[in-house]
């Protein structure tokens, strides 16, 4: 049976690192409006109600009577618990239960019936307190005491919030008198409109549904997200999510749906037929974009210091667009080419870029669009490299021997504005194979041994078993990224220094934005990108997704920075930093568990976390 117990406890781990999204596939995927709560700032601290005329007087309140002319007078009455002020002279005026606008009438009448030549003025000073039961999904059901005029929002607020199960579009408040109202703040999130006020009485409960009907929207619209829907259409998802983007194709949307016989399916549903198509609980939308082909351009490509691409326009010529100083200094001068594609068919156009600088006519042709302009090394074969993200020149270049990694960040223009050089991703083909076979290894070495302990196991032990070596497989698909730590705080102080290496063909580099978030993954209750703040500790980045799970090993937490290092220096965390939890192995837990662990997590940190 321990074999049992630890197989049990793993198989939890791997779930929850593998299922951590309501759409698993789309781990980015998040439920919209989670974190207006996260990020709310409640205002009842230091709130300043206007009470308007239709406040109902309570127990508690403080009506204020003001009586200047004749003689003046400032008086303030605690309403009683039997719904009465006393006022000398006036004697009992019951006001509990009235309007505010009908107490000012009522007090005043009986002033001016009593004396002649003054004015009075009634308004409500302090608000009673009075306690409500806030119940349902959120993050701290119990009661609560609060003011009369509380907004919905800051009484969420009190209570911690609306849990990841909680709706938005749900939240329903029952009065003492049995009458019911529901709320929605979707128009507040989305538009800024005004939510109801009301005047909540003793005993009101607020109720928040569990989320019902959600559906998930990916692709180029200008919010993805999850969404809970009323209607199940189209058109009110698209609204929700802020409507396409000028690069979607509105043509029409394929629908990822679960079907109970069929498993995983894909409906695509035309333009004309969004408004009568019915969405189902748990379908994802996928906006197709549209293609980025550009038809007018020609490239120019091979040998050169920067690949690049023109806008092609009627009279072109090779000299127009190929300069004697693009050439890099091992390029072929006497023979290029021009790749064209004519009437389906591919066709080779050979030129000397030397004549064509030369201005010699007859090797300086007009080009046609689509037209790439080829210039070949003179070092065979040819080495290329790919630089992606935050270069000014971004694409593949031909290398030559012994080229450093800051010599091909020249080549591509340097880094953009957005760039942060610190957290450089370098992957390299040869480590990304090295590091497979050792996966590969690995797999076929514990798949054995799980099949000997199968033989010896019972039927209950078997089924977990089992399940341990799908486990393995997918452990086997995380794929290792090839990725080479790389510092760089200063482009100045890298060149030609001890992270200046050579590049190899195949290599990719990629230049990020500067990150926004911190990464929590492992044993948290829900791993997450967490907004960065300066002011925010370890633990508060782990308090915000829901705190460790009974298997974390908090002796262990180490974090992973950006540009590929990790360390436990928990005073300094940065952007793009990612805080690891790891699993904490029992004592009793076989080998072949432990040795499955600690590679998943080797696999799954360099793959899941570094290369987003």
């Amino acid at each position: 049976m321990g074999k049992i117990k630890y197989f049990s406890v793993f198989l939890i781990f791997l779930i929850k690192v593998l299922t951590a999204s309501i759409f698993p596939e789309y781990p980015d995927l998040k439920l919209f409006g989670l974190e207006f709560f996260e990020n709310y700032i409640p205002t009842f601290k230091t709130l300043k109600l206007p009470i308007s005329d239709d406040y109902i007087i309570g127990p508690g309140d403080l009506i204020i009577i003001n009586v200047w002319g004749f003689w003046e007078e400032d008086l303030q009455k605690e309403v009683e618990i039997d719904g009465s002020i006393f006022i000398s002279g006036i004697g009992k005026v019951y006001v509990a239960g009235r309007k505010l606008g009908e107490v000012k009438k009522i007090i005043s009448d009986k002033f001016y019936k009593k004396y002649k030549n003054i004015n009075v003025s009634v308004s409500c000073g302090k608000m009673r307190t009075i306690s409500v039961f806030i119940l349902g999904e959120v993050k701290k059901p119990g009661m609560y005491e609060i003011l009369p005029l509380f907004n919905i929002i800051d009484i969420l607020s009190m209570a911690g919030g609306i849990t990841v199960n909680g709706s938005l579009r749900q939240i329903e408040i029952i009065h003492h008198n049995g009458e019911k109202e529901l709320i929605d703040i979707y128009p507040l999130i989305l538009k800024g409109e005004k939510i109801k006020i009301f005047q909540f009485q003793e005993g009101d409960i607020i109720f928040v549904h569990p989320v019902k009907d959600i559906v998930g929207i990916v692709g180029p619209v200008k919010r993805p997200a999850i969404y809970e829907l009323k209607e199940m259409k189209i058109k009110e998802i698209i609204e929700l999510s802020g409507g396409f983007l000028p690069n979607a194709d509105m043509s029409y949307i394929q629908i990822e749906r679960i079907d109970k016989e069929k498993g995983k399916i894909l409906i695509e549903v035309k333009n004309e037929e969004f408004d009568n198509f019915q969405l189902k609980n748990y379908d994802v939308l996928k906006v197709p974009v549209l293609s980025s082909y550009s038809f007018y351009q020609v490239y120019i490509t091979g040998a050169v210091k920067v690949p690049k691409i023109y806008g092609w326009r009627e009279g072109m010529k090779i000299s127009d667009v190929l300069k004697k100083e693009d050439l890099l200094p091992f390029a072929e001068k006497e023979v290029g080419e021009v790749i064209r594609i004519k009437e389906g068919f591919r066709e080779i156009i050979k030129f000397s870029p030397e004549k064509v600088f030369s201005g010699i006519a007859s090797e300086d042709f007009y080009l046609l669009p689509q037209d790439k302009i080829v210039i070949y090394s003179k070092e065979k074969p040819e080495k290329k490299v790919v630089i992606q993200g935050e270069v000014k020149f971004p694409g593949e270049y031909i290398i030559g021997s012994g080229e450093k990694l800051s010599s091909i960040i020249k080549r591509a223009g340097g880094f953009s504005p957005f760039a942060y050089p610190k957290g450089i991703i370098f992957l390299r083909e040869s480590i990304k194979k090295q590091k497979e076979e050792e996966i590969e290894k690995f797999v076929k070495e514990k798949r054995n041994l799980l099949e000997t302990i199968l033989k010896t196991s019972t039927e209950e032990e078997k089924q977990l078993i089992e399940k341990a070596m799908i486990s393995l497989e997918k452990i086997a698909s995380l794929k290792p990224s090839g990725r080479i730590v790389i510092k760089m705080e200063n482009f100045e102080k890298f060149e030609n220094g001890l992270y200046d290496i050579p590049l190899e063909d195949g290599d990719i580099i990629y230049i990020p934005k500067k990150p926004v978030y911190v990464s929590v993954f492992g044993e948290v209750n829900n791993p997450a990108n967490i907004l960065y703040d300066e002011n925010l500790t370890i633990k508060d980045y782990i308090s915000k997704t829901g705190g460790f799970t009974k298997d974390a090993d908090k002796k262990n937490i180490f974090i992973v920075r950006v540009d590929g290092t990790s360390d436990r220096n928990f005073e300094k965390i940065e952007p793009g930093d990612t805080i690891v939890v790891p699993f904490e192995p029992k004592e009793r837990t076989p080998k072949v568990v432990r040795d499955i662990v600690q590679m998943f997590y080797q696999i799954a940190v360099g793959v899941g976390v570094l290369i987003k």
